[in-house]
Order: structure tokens, then sequence, then C-alpha cells
């Protein structure tokens, strides 16, 4: 079949040339309809530019009051909102956060919060949501936290998430806090704790990528701690695990100082000065699990110190016992793990007063250095070591040793002390307040090896005393003529037992006996040891040891555990 001849360029040129003016016009139109096109569009973005603002204020009052409906004992007060409707930008300008039983202060002030659609995401096929908080700043006062303890609704459980979620018509994938600042004032006296430049992000939050990890969402934060302090914690997480977020994060704090928290542990009779923390480790927690792993701490300079007082004997009583309830219930509980591979207190102090004996006294270890290693709440990981240096009231050099076990049958513990050459004068105190007498020189020393397990106690507590002087008549001149020749009655008797070779009055009282209870806690345990050690025997041991009659007496109270 024959092909039609294709049409020469000159006959194109020729077409263009009688029709020019066709060609021409037909130019001129389609030109005209794209520049119509382009204008409208652009006339379409500046009125939609302009027409959000006149939104501003129904866009305002529909998010405040939309967040206020989430909000459970706390309400928002919203200044500003622009929509901006090319590109979907919502602005919230004042943001803040009341809580209804205090309004005053606010909790929260939020100068700027932001949502846009996460535009890397579409290619996902998924509309999801950026938000930023920029220079949120928080602050608690102790009147709302009290009211916030009370509340029967869980802190967790105030719609937080949904009152954000509300704001902006979809959800959240990415969350951002820029420079943020947390404040808690207790009083008007004493400085509030700060955390200061708080910056947070997390992406993911929907688990559009990796569903199937356990924690599919990445989160980094860093803070600065009361001045001083920095922290940085670098995890994952699951926000959308029911009934509420799990996350798994690496952290690391340095140099944060202690002593900030004074005025909150003084409720607790604690009073602490000084003293620098850092640490690092693991910590995990989701409805599944609860893991905490301090690979290392460090605390070094603290003073640390407990008040007992008549005031609050009761509630000191009830603390210790409801702290070792919760040592022993999460001890072997296969949900939660918690471990530390090395914790080590340097250049430090420890006291404890009591003020419930007439004359108060005051016992304390100087220039104290402690480690803790492989401490675990489970038994297969072992037994954790102890080790204390020190000076004793200023002057006895101070040697401990131990070893722990989380046991599941009741405290394991195995203690070795020794205490030599202590300042006896010191003592003079608590002699007054339990012996009735006290001292104008000698030296005091104490060793003791004490075994807790499956219930029963066994050891010893052998004290000495060395260079003995009770009685003085400078020291002792102001006193009683009874006071007087107690005491003189007492030094006769403590030269009369002296060891002549080693001139030391010693005596070695056995500790046997149970624990007061099956489910006793090893804290517990060792209040008791101490009780027992100290008051039962090293300040009867001084009696025995210079009145031979009453060494039945001390003997018998020896062997009995309190």
């Amino acid at each position: 079949m024959p092909t039609e001849p294709a049409p020469s360029p000159s006959s194109s040129v020729s077409a263009y040339r009688k029709h020019r003016f066709l060609f021409w016009v037909g130019g001129i139109f389609g030109a005209l309809i794209v520049a119509l096109f382009i204008a409208s569009f652009f006339l379409l973005i500046v009125a939609l530019f302009i027409a959000s603002f006149f939104l501003d204020d129904m866009i305002r009052a529909r998010t405040q009051v939309a967040m206020d409906q989430k909000l459970k004992g706390y309400h928002v007060v919203l200044a500003h909102a622009h929509l901006q409707l090319v590109g979907g930008i919502l602005t919230l300008n004042g943001l803040k956060v009341i809580q209804l039983a205090h309004p005053h202060p606010a909790v929260a002030d939020v100068p700027m919060m932001r949502f846009h659609i996460q535009v890397k995401e579409l290619f996902s096929r998924r509309v999801v949501a950026d938000a930023l908080l920029s220079h949120p700043k928080v602050h608690i006062d102790q009147t709302q936290l009290v009211a916030e303890k009370k509340d029967t609704v869980p802190l967790r459980k105030k719609g937080w998430q949904d009152a954000l979620e509300a704001a902006y018509p979809f959800k959240i994938n990415r969350f951002t806090i820029d420079d943020g600042d947390v404040v808690y004032i207790q009083d008007a006296v004493n400085p509030p704790l700060h955390l200061a430049k708080l910056n947070f992000t997390t992406d993911n939050i929907r688990n559009i990528h990796a569903p199937n990890n356990v924690y599919p969402s990445k989160f980094h934060a860093n803070v600065v701690i009361f001045g001083t302090g920095r922290a940085t914690i670098d995890g994952h997480a699951n926000f959308l695990e029911e009934p509420f977020p799990g996350a798994r994060t690496q952290y690391t704090i340095e140099n944060v100082p202690l002593s900030a928290f004074d005025p909150q542990i003084r409720q607790m009779n604690v009073a602490v000065s000084g003293g620098r923390l850092s640490s690092n480790g693991l910590l995990e927690y989701s409805p599944k699990v609860t893991r905490v792993q301090v690979d290392n701490a460090i605390v070094d300079g603290v003073a640390l110190g407990y008040l007992h007082a008549p005031s609050t004997r009761q509630a000191e009583a009830r603390r210790v016992k409801e702290t070792g309830k919760q040592i022993e219930k999460q001890n072997n509980r296969p949900a939660v793990d918690i471990s530390v591979g090395e914790f080590d207190i340097t250049h430090s102090s420890f006291s404890f007063t009591d003020k419930t004996t007439n004359p108060n006294y005051r016992l304390f270890f100087s220039d104290a250095d402690i480690a803790l290693k492989n401490l675990s709440n489970h038994q297969q990981q072992g037994r954790a070591d102890l080790t204390l240096r020190g000076k004793f009231m200023g002057s006895g050099d101070t040697n401990v040793s131990g070893d722990f076990l989380a046991s599941q049958h009741g405290p394991a513990f195995d203690l070795n002390v020794a205490i030599q050459n202590t300042d006896l004068t010191s003592m003079n105190d608590i002699m007054r307040a339990y012996g009735r007498f006290d001292v104008a020189a000698g030296q005091f020393s104490v060793f003791s090896e004490i075994d807790i397990k499956d219930g029963d106690m066994s050891g010893y507590v052998k004290p000495m005393f060395a260079n003995l002087e009770v009685y003085n008549y400078q020291k002792d001149k102001g006193t009683g003529v009874l006071h007087q020749a107690k005491e003189l009655m007492i030094g006769g008797a403590s030269h009369l037992f002296k060891n002549r070779s080693t001139q030391q009055v010693a005596t070695k009282v056995d500790l046997k006996g149970k624990l007061t209870g099956p489910d006793i806690s090893t804290w517990q345990a060792i209040v008791q040891v101490l009780h027992n050690a100290f008051i039962e025997a090293i300040l009867p041991g001084f009696d025995r040891a210079v009145r031979p009659n009453a060494a039945t007496d001390v003997g018998t109270q020896a062997n009995r555990v309190h």
C-alpha cells in the first residue's frame, strides 16, 4: 500500500505565513489563560492569607474550649491563636495552664506553641503533625503539689496528651520542647529547685516506622539541673502502649548538687549539706517491666545527718517499716530489675542525732569513703560487697566490710566491723544518756562479726577501753558529791579489771537470737543489729567491765534482739 509523503518543511513555513494572524492570536490567548491561572492562584493564596487573620478570634476560642474539655483539674487560658490556611500552620501564643484548686500562679506558661503537617511523612502516605513548644515554663509551689497529691486522679490521667491533640486536627507524630524551664518552690525561705535549658525531641510517635519494635520511637533530652548539674538521656519509647507509654533510655548525669534537696528531705528527718552526684546507666519503665540499672554512681563531699526526735518518733517508725516493706516487695520480683554495678561515696560524713534522750547525743563518721558493688534485687545476681572506711567520732579508725544477698528467705548478710582508738570523751553524751556517767580520758575500740541468715543472728561484739579515766577533779568539781563518788568507784573498779599486758578493759558479748519477725526486711534487720550491738552490748560492756556483778544482766540483754 503506498504511503503518503510527509509534509516538507517548506510547506509548514508556507502554512504559517498563510495563517500568521491566527497563530499570533492563539498565542496571545494561550498566554492570557496561563497568566490568568497564575494570577488566580496567587490571588487565592493572598485571599486565604488575609482571611486567616479574620479567623484568629474564632480559632482562639475554639482551641481553648477544645483543650479545656480534655483536661481534668486544670484549665487553659489562650491569649492568641492564628491558623495559616496556606500550609495548615497553627500558632498559639500566651498559653497558660491553671490548676483549679490553686489558680495562682499558673502552673505552666507557654509563650509559643506551633503545629504543622509533617511533610516527610506524606511520602509514607500518612498525614500527621509536628508540634513545637518554645520556651515553656512550668512553675509549681508546695500548695499546688500537695493538692495534686491529694487528688484521686493520677497526674498522668489528667488528659495532657488529649488536650494537646485537641488543638490540632491531625495526630502528633513529632514533638519538640525548645529551651524549657521547670521551677519548684517549697517556701519563701529556701531556694527553688530549678531545671533549666530543657530540650526534648521525639519522633515517630505514631509508630509509622518499625511498628513491630518494642520501642519504635526515638527521643533525646538534655537539661541543666540546679545550676551546675547536667543530664542527658537517649532512648526509645512506645507512646501508644497501653495502659501507659513505655520507654527505655540510657542516662548520664554529672555534678548534680545534692544540697538542693535539703528542704524536701528534711521532712523525713534527714539533712543534707554539700555533695555532688554523677552517674550513668539505663532506665526502663513500661506496663511489662521496670528496670533500673546503675552502671556507676559517685557522690563526693556530702554531709548526711539523721535526726531522731520525740515529735516524729512514731512517723519515723512507720517510715522505716514502710521502707522495709517496699524493699522486700521488690526483692526477686520478676517484673522488677534493680541493679547497681558500683556506687561510691567519697570524702563524706554521716551523723545520727538522738533528741529523745537526756542529754541528747550525736554519733558520726567523718572522712568516710563507702564502696558498694554488685547490688541487686535478685538473688541469682549474687552477693553485693560493701566496704566503709572513715573516722568514728572524728578519731576512731573505722573499717567495715560485708556482703548482702537478696535472699528469698529473709535478710542475708555478713558484717565485719573494726573501730579503733576512738577518743572516749567524744562519747560522753551517749554515756550520760544510757550509763549516767562520763569520762575524763580514754580510748574506745570495738570489734564485731555478725551473720544474718534465715532469720537467725549470730556473732559477737567485743568493746575495749584503754587508758580509762572516769574521775577527774577539775572536770567534775562542779557536779554533786554523789555523782563524783559514783564516778570515782567506776574509775577505781576499772583499774582492778584491766588486762595488765595491754592496759585495756575488754569484754566480749555474744549476739545470738532470732529477728523479730519472719517478714522483716534487710533494712530493718540492720537497724536491729546496730541497736543490739551498740545499746545492749557496747555501753553495758563498759559497765560490765568495771562492775562484775553486772555481767549476767548485760549478757542476758545482749542475747535479746529488739
